[in-house]
C-alpha cells in the first residue's frame, strides 16, 4: 500500500511581523494562482527538516536556522483526489540574505502583514493566520 505523499511549508516570519508567501504558478495543479507558504514535497528517503531546508533553498534562496514544526495535518487539494500530509513550520531565523523568486514554482514573491494576510482574496487556507497566531502567543 501506498502511503499519501507528504509536504513541508515554510512560513518566514521577519522581526516586523511580516510572513514571506509566494504566489503559486498558473501551472501548478493545486492551488494554482494562490498565495502559499514556501516548500514542496518530501522527497523519498527524506527527512521533514530536511526537506524544508531543501525546499526553502531551491524557491527563495533562505536556509532556516530557527524553525518550529506548528501543524502535521491531512491536507485535501481541490483540484485532484487524495489527500497528502502537510508540516506546516514557521521560520524565525535564516541564513540566505534577502528572498529571491528563484523556480518557477510562483509567480511572485512578497511579505505580508497578518491584517494583510487577512485581505487575499486567494490565500490558500486561513489556517496559515491561525497557525501564525498560535506561534505569537506561544511563550
Amino acid at each position: 500500500m501506498t502511503s499519501a505523499p507528504e509536504t513541508v511549508s515554510a512560513l518566514f516570519l521577519r522581526s516586523d511581523s511580516k510572513v514571506l508567501l509566494g504566489l503559486r504558478a498558473s501551472w501548478k495543479r493545486a492551488w494554482a494562482d494562490h498565495w502559499d507558504a514556501i516548500g514542496g514535497r518530501v522527497e523519498a528517503g527524506e527527512g521533514l527538516d530536511e526537506a524544508l531546508l531543501r525546499e526553502c533553498r531551491e524557491e527563495v534562496g533562505l536556509i532556516p536556522t530557527s524553525y518550529r514544526l506548528m501543524l502535521s495535518a491531512p491536507e485535501h487539494f481541490p483540484e485532484r483526489n487524495g489527500a497528502a500530509l502537510h508540516h506546516i513550520y514557521v521560520v524565525s531565523a535564516w541564513d540566505g540574505g534577502e528572498a529571491e523568486n528563484l523556480s518557477d514554482e510562483h509567480s511572485e514573491i512578497g511579505w505580508f502583514s497578518l491584517e494583510e494576510m487577512e485581505r487575499l482574496p486567494n490565500l490558500t487556507v486561513s489556517e496559515l493566520i491561525e497557525i501564525l497566531r498560535e506561534y505569537a502567543a506561544a511563550p
